[in-house]
């Protein structure tokens, strides 16, 4: 049984799911120099209608710097992120790559589609705020 990859998600009000390693726990077993993170703080649809605050949305891809950069965790905070990661699981899984992801095109407009277009790494340093779809 592989235990790296079982996905979990709390559901709270605003839900929290993950599949695969952290950040810290990806840093550790490889070396940080060794590890891209893309992440992203967005707005769902349905936050815009009811103008409700999405400060607290968050993506975050944990993946191997190394070629096409297979993607070692997501963590995801936001409406469905249940339903999101555990699509994204299977991926995983599959051993998918960042580059494989970047080109997939997301069902729009879902919140599952952010992540296909995270494209601000931490180590850049830019602003991750997603602005709008």
């Amino acid at each position: 049984m592989d235990y790296d990859n079982v996905a979990t998600t709390v559901f709270t009000p605003l839900e929290y799911g993950c599949v695969g390693l952290t950040e810290e726990e990806a840093v550790r077993r490889h070396g940080e120099d060794k590890i891209e993170i893309y992440h992203a703080h967005y707005k769902p649809l349905e936050y815009t209608v009811a103008e409700r605050e999405a400060a607290q949305c968050y993506i975050k891809i944990v993946c191997l710097r190394e070629s096409d950069q297979t993607i070692l965790g997501l963590h995801f905070i936001g409406p469905n992120a249940g339903e999101v990661v555990q699509g994204f699981a299977l991926g995983m899984k599959c051993n998918a790559t960042y580059s494989q992801l970047a080109s997939t095109v997301g069902i729009h407009p879902t919140c599952a589609e952010e992540v296909n277009k995270l494209n601000i790494t931490k180590r850049s340093g830019l602003d991750a705020t997603v602005t709008s779809c």
